[in-house]
């Protein structure tokens, strides 16, 4: 299980384009992005409100956005990674 800032994480979400995460993305990491992240998260049967959710971007501008919507949808244990360069310092894979 990955872990970020040494906490475990059930889930990382890239919430930049398709091709963003094309040309990169940390490992483990899906592709929902942040004007689709609620519906996104919603139709995965491996996240529950309770999940640990990271998500990140480029420049953390996204993650943040995307952190607050899942939060008002009723996520309750969601990381905003900020963008791909700090949050690759912070992330260790399992």
């Amino acid at each position: 299980m990955p872990t970020f800032r040494g906490k475990q994480i059930d889930i990382v979400v890239d919430v930049r384009s398709r091709l963003e995460f094309f040309l990169g993305h940390l490992p483990g990491a899906v592709c929902i992005p942040v004007d689709s992240v609620v519906p996104g998260i919603t139709k995965r049967a491996d996240v529950a409100n309770d999940s640990r959710i990271l998500v990140y971007c480029a420049s953390g501008a996204r993650s943040a956005a995307a952190a607050a919507e899942l939060k008002r949808a009723g996520y309750r244990n969601v990381v905003d990674g900020g963008g791909m360069g700090a949050a690759k310092q912070d992330f260790r894979e399992s």
